[in-house]
């Protein structure tokens, strides 16, 4: 299916093109105007592109892009605010009237919020707010003491896993730019 002069693909992250050659796929993000940047890989040069035409789509998209120096790569658009970053960090969860504590690991962090997972079942629900407490493993091991609202809870055979959101959002604060910088990195 075509849109906008760019395939749309769903589907396995593994890509490739009809003559079976592995084809590059990059993450790009969306921007507040329906905007997104590509930079070949192969000449880096910078394009801009309109994506709004892949706003009501419900699913992962992937667009194929001819650079005009005749490298093909796949872009997965990302509909995310933020950048995400994957991590393994430890720390301390705190939830409930009784202030339960529980063992956790950050699985993947961005400026907004967070998942995280946890061995042992805890009851918590969607909409309720704990405090998470964990050390960056970045070079001033800073330590990030935030309040989460829980958006989802997947219950699996390890244990929790938990996304959230940070409350509140404290967007251009010391905080947000500390994020900032680390998920950029």
């Amino acid at each position: 299916m075509y849109n906008n002069g760019y395939a749309l693909r769903s589907g396995p992250r593994q890509i490739y093109r009809q003559d079976r050659v592995r084809m590059t796929e990059t993450k790009v993000f969306i921007n507040n105007d329906n905007l997104t940047i590509l930079v070949c890989p192969e000449c880096g040069k910078v394009t801009e592109v309109d994506v709004s035409g892949y706003s009501s789509i419900n699913q992962a998209v992937r667009i194929s892009h001819l650079c005009e120096c005749g490298y093909a790569h796949t872009l997965f658009l990302e509909r995310r605010k933020f950048r995400r970053k994957k991590v393994e960090l430890s720390g301390i969860c705190v939830f409930g009237e009784n202030k339960s504590k529980r063992r956790m690991t950050v699985r993947d962090l961005s400026r907004a919020g967070l998942k995280i997972e946890l061995k042992i079942k805890a009851d918590m629900k969607v909409g309720d707010k704990i405090l998470v407490v964990f050390r960056l493993d970045n070079e001033e091991q800073t330590t990030i003491r935030k309040e989460v609202i829980i958006r989802n809870i997947i219950e699996n055979i390890n244990g929790l896993s938990v996304g959230g959101e940070f409350h509140p959002r404290e967007f251009g604060s010391d905080f947000d730019k500390i994020l900032g910088l680390y998920t950029f990195h």
